[in-house]
């Protein structure tokens, strides 16, 4: 097994090649190295290379590989961010005309820094301060990459390391000069990362001990939770265990039954999000109950391939409606599926009155 260690130019790696016995892997392109413990890729710079690379990659090597990391250059966005600085990632965006994509990705390991990958190099200030309003870091790869492993359901880092201000002139002879030393301080960095990573004893799918259902869950090496999420965990155990629903013994059994049925096709993040769904079903029975009752009522909308949203929290009785119309048969069919729907027995399940039934 082995982590992938992705970069845009051989520049950024150079000092991996140095301290590192890398060998060229015979694959459908040229660019993939490795040695006993570490792939690593060079896509070239731009999100299309970076995410044809890592797709093709991670398709092959999948079976081998258990991280991704992308290592490399970024611009800053902001004036608390210097020119030497490092930080890992905590989220990456992409950027899309004047605005974000809506899809993100977080990382498990961060300093609260958030990235933003460009279509285009940054050569103004106008461009920065776009850009400076979703994240403070911009480079040209990181969302495609973590797209890529979150395809594979791979868990993606991202080592960063301020070259520019991100709108310098020259950016690209500024990097070039730089290469040898920049590159010194991403290995440096990396290493670190791994002397801590094996400070940490490995325990496969067994949590460190501790003292709480609470701290047996948050501290799972094979779950990952938000602050939002922690926080709603927190809630829902403390309801369990003052209905008496189930005990912390029980709740152990049920988290770690619920990690070894899925570690191997679900990432971290989704364990813990269904982990937090299965919860909630247990403290609050009925609230499934309603949830089915009107996605059942919301039936006629979402046959139509609509998406139909509702408050999760069940506080608001308000849908919220998702379609694209590409053709008059697709007004036509969104027309009927609404005179089909009865908002009015929304607004009776919200009332309470959810039928017979239940």
């Amino acid at each position: 097994m082995a982590r992938l260690l992705i970069f845009a130019h051989r520049g950024e790696a150079q000092a991996f090649f140095n301290e590192w016995d890398l060998i060229p892997v015979n694959f459908y392109f040229t660019g993939l190295f490795k040695n006993k413990d570490h792939f690593v890729l060079i896509t070239g710079e731009g999100p299309k290379e970076a995410s044809e690379k890592s797709v093709a990659v991670l398709s092959s090597l999948k079976q081998e590989i258990t991280e991704v990391v992308n290592i490399g250059i970024a611009g800053s966005l902001t004036p608390k961010l210097k020119v030497g600085d490092h930080v890992w990632v905590r989220s990456s965006y992409a950027q899309n005309a004047e605005r974000c994509e809506f899809k993100s990705f977080t990382t498990k390991t961060h300093d609260n820094i958030d990235c933003i990958t460009a279509y285009s190099r940054v050569t103004t200030p106008e461009e920065k301060k776009i850009l400076s309003s979703f994240a403070d870091i911009v480079d040209r790869e990181l969302w495609s990459i973590a797209s890529a492993g979150h395809l594979f359901r791979v868990d993606v880092l991202a080592l960063k390391l301020i070259s520019d201000e991100s709108d310098s002139t020259d950016i690209c002879q500024l990097v070039k000069d730089e290469a040898p030393a920049l590159s010194k301080k991403l290995f440096t960095e990396y290493q670190n990362y791994l002397k801590k990573q094996e400070s940490v004893a490995p325990v496969a799918l067994v949590a460190p001990k501790s003292n709480t259902i609470e701290d047996f869950i948050l501290t799972h090496p094979k779950l990952y939770f938000t602050t939002s999420q922690a926080r709603k965990l927190t809630t829902l155990l403390r309801g369990l265990a003052l209905k008496k629903i189930l005990t912390d013994e029980e709740i152990k059994t049920f988290t770690q039954n619920l990690i070894e049925s899925t570690a191997e096709e679900k990432t971290s993040k989704e364990i813990s999000k269904m982990l937090l769904n299965l919860l909630g079903e247990k403290l609050n029975p009925l609230n499934t109950q309603i949830k089915n009752k009107i996605a059942e009522v919301l039936a006629p909308l979402t046959d139509t391939g609509a998406q139909a949203n509702f408050d999760p929290e069940l506080e608001q009785d308000y849908i919220q409606l998702n379609y694209q119309i590409r053709s008059t048969k697709d007004q036509k069919k969104l027309i009927l599926a609404l005179e089909q729907f009865n908002y009015q027995k929304i607004k009776d399940i919200f009332s309470g009155n959810l039928g017979d039934d239940v």
